[in-house]
């Protein structure tokens, strides 16, 4: 991926190569069950921050952008506005949307306003690749292979009122490893973190997201 800085930009940026390996003499198959991997960059939220994921529109899948993770999100905290999915990233409503292969486009970010720092995923998303794990929580899956490449969460109470963090997530999954004995899979994951001027944010945030710092900062 290729990015132009403005003078302004000062660039935090980290890339970690994750694998797995058969170790075992029989295959992995989806018949006997698919590892994958999932890496994830976990941020601290604030609440000038709002977590941005463009997708594919012409995909034939439903829903653009699965949000049902732990249930329904309330008004104000999740919306779709033509190909961008935008989640609150406040740590105070546990939340979780993700795409599947077919609509993503191997990116994520955020922006937090109050702090004024653009950050964007990236990973290696294998093009044609559709199998990956399902990683819903319920009891029994009826699709176990149609999961999300690229996720996002937000985090919140528990019911009982304690809570993890806060933190916010953007995550990312290898496609599920049917590998064969002594076969190694890997799974590549990026992060950038990018300060400087508004003007100089917004070019990055068009480029790179497709939408403004004022769409943005207006979407809730």
């Amino acid at each position: 991926m290729k990015i132009r800085f403005g003078e302004s930009i000062k660039t935090a940026a980290y890339e970690t190569v994750n694998s797995i390996t058969n170790n075992g003499n029989a295959a992995w198959t989806r018949e006997s069950g698919l590892l994958s991997i999932w890496i994830l960059s976990m941020l601290k939220p604030s609440p000038g921050t709002v977590i941005v994921i463009p997708f594919n529109s012409g995909a034939k899948t439903s829903p653009e952008i699965n949000a049902g993770y732990f249930g329904s999100i309330p008004p104000g905290r999740f919306t779709i506005s033509g190909q961008t999915g935008f989640l609150k990233a406040d740590g105070k409503f546990r939340s979780k949307i993700g795409l599947l292969p077919e609509r993503s486009k191997g990116i994520a970010g955020s922006y937090a306003s109050d702090s004024r720092v653009l950050t964007i995923i990236t990973c290696s998303q294998q093009p044609g690749v559709t199998d990956y794990v399902n990683s819903m929580w319920v009891p029994f899956q009826q699709e176990p292979f149609r999961g999300d490449v690229i996720n996002a969460y937000n985090d919140g109470p528990l019911p009982d009122g304690a809570q993890l963090g806060p933190f916010y997530e953007l995550e990312s999954s290898s496609p599920a490893a049917a590998a064969a004995p002594g076969e190694k899979v890997s799974h590549i994951h990026r992060t950038f973190h990018f300060e400087g001027s508004e003007a100089d944010l917004d070019q990055l945030a068009v480029e790179l997201l497709g939408v403004s710092l004022k769409q943005i900062c207006m979407v809730f």
